[in-house]
């Protein structure tokens, strides 16, 4: 969450936060990964509206083509977390 917390106070959204790029180092260490679909954000564009990111890990909101904001990837790495409790993919 560090890392989001990072990203989201400097107005940036990952926008694909999900198990394959969420990395455990040897030293335990958990890192972020895959940048290719974030977005940063501006006072004139404080959202946006664009479909992009995993199927299975996008927020309600952007799968219907609402504006969304930072909170996407919360939602993302709450069903990052159903899989590591139920230790299977979605």
């Amino acid at each position: 969450l560090q890392g989001l917390d990072f990203l989201h106070s400097n107005d940036v959204i990952h926008r694909d936060v999900k198990s394959d790029n969420i990395l455990l180092r040897t030293n335990s260490s958990v890192k972020l990964a895959d940048f290719g679909l974030s977005t940063q954000l501006t006072h004139e564009q404080s959202k946006r509206c664009s479909l992009t990111g995993t199927p299975w890990w996008m927020a309600p909101e952007v799968v219907t083509g609402h504006p969304y904001g930072p909170k996407v990837d919360i939602w993302s790495f709450g069903i990052v977390g159903i899989e590591t409790i139920e230790q299977e993919p979605l």
